[in-house]
C-alpha cells in the first residue's frame, strides 16, 4: 500500500491536478485522487505526462454518476460513464469508488437491495471494460440510521452480499477505518475479505473523544492517531497482512484541518499519516 493525497478528502474542493500534484511529489506521496468530472476537461496525456514527471500514479476517483436519484437522472450518468473512462484508462487511473446510504425512508431493505444491485452492476460491468476496479464504501455509525424508516447496508457482511450479488470481477471495499470500527468490526473480520484484489482504496482517520460510539456523527472526525479512539493500528495491520497495494488517504472531516492555509492543512495530514504508517 501506498500514501496518497487527496485535496478534496482534506476538505479544500476548489484544487486541481495541475495544482496538487508537484505539491504531492514535495511532501512525499505517491499517488493521487482526483474528481474526474472537473479534470476530464484536460487534456489526459498532459495529465498522464505531469504524474510521470513527478514520480505519482492516478490513485483513483469518484464514480462521476448518480445512482441514488431519479432514473432519468441515473440514465444520463451512465451515458457520460464511458467517457469518463476513457480519460481515466488514458491518465493511468483504475480505481473507482462509491459509498452506500446506510438506510432509506422509502425502501425496504429488500427493494433497496435490489435497486442497489441492479444499478451498480451496470455501473460496474462498465467500469470492468476498462480496466477500472470498482470499490464500494458502507457507512457504519449507528447514528447515521437513527430515527430512518428503514435500515440498509452498514457494515462488512452486508456489503460483501452486495458484492456477490452484483458479481463482476472488478468489485472490491473501499475500506474507512471510521466506518470499519463503528460498525463494530474488527481486526478478526480482515478473514472475511478474500483477497488484496477485494480491497480497493482505504481510508484513515480517528474519531472525538467523550462521544459514545452510537452517538459519533459521520461528518466530525479527527486525523488518525489523534485521539486513539479508532483502532487504527488494527486496521492498518488488516490491509498489511491481505497485502493491500492500493492508496491509503487521510479523511478527516475536521473543521480545524480545513480553517488552515491549504499548504499547512497538507503538511498536518501527512504528519498525521505518517505516525500512524506501518513500520
Amino acid at each position: 500500500m501506498y500514501k496518497g493525497f487527496s485535496a478534496g478528502l482534506l476538505g479544500f474542493g476548489n484544487r486541481t491536478l495541475k495544482e496538487d500534484i508537484p505539491l504531492a511529489a514535495k511532501y512525499g506521496y505517491a499517488g493521487i485522487n482526483f474528481d474526474i468530472v472537473k479534470e476530464a476537461q484536460n487534456d489526459p496525456g498532459e495529465i498522464k505526462a505531469l504524474l510521470d514527471t513527478h514520480k505519482l500514479v492516478s490513485g483513483g476517483f469518484g464514480l462521476p454518476v448518480d445512482y441514488r436519484n431519479s432514473p432519468e437522472i441515473f440514465e444520463e450518468g451512465i451515458k457520460k460513464l464511458p467517457a469518463y473512462c476513457e480519460f481515466a484508462r488514458k491518465t493511468g487511473s483504475n480505481r473507482c469508488i462509491t459509498w452506500i446510504i446506510p438506510w432509506s425512508d422509502t425502501l425496504d431493505y429488500k427493494a433497496n437491495f435490489e435497486l442497489h444491485k441492479t444499478r451498480l452492476t451496470r455501473v460496474a460491468k462498465i467500469l470492468e471494460e476498462y480496466g477500472i476496479r470498482f470499490g464500494i464504501e458502507f457507512v457504519g455509525p449507528p447514528a447515521e440510521r437513527k430515527g430512518k424508516k428503514y435500515g440498509f447496508i452498514h457494515n462488512l457482511d452486508t456489503l460483501m452480499e452486495l458484492l456477490q450479488a452484483i458479481g463482476t470481477s472488478n468489485l472490491g471495499i473501499l475500506m474507512d477505518a471510521w466506518h470499519w470500527d463503528l460498525a463494530g468490526q474488527t481486526y478478526g473480520d480482515f478473514k472475511k475479505i478474500p483477497g488484496n484484489e477485494w480491497v480497493v482504496m482505504a481510508h484513515i482517520n480517528d474519531a472525538p473523544k467523550g462521544i459514545p460510539a452510537e452517538e459519533q456523527q459521520d461528518l466530525s472526525r479527527e486525523l488518525p492517531g489523534a485521539t486513539g479512539i479508532i483502532k487504527i493500528a488494527d486496521f492498518m495491520k488488516g490491509l498489511l497482512d491481505l497485502k493491500y497495494d492500493g492508496p491509503v488517504y487521510v479523511e478527516p472531516f475536521n473543521e480545524p484541518l480545513k480553517a488552515m492555509d491549504f499548504e499547512n492543512a497538507v503538511k498536518t495530514a501527512k504528519a498525521a499519516m505518517d505516525t500512524v504508517w506501518p513500520k
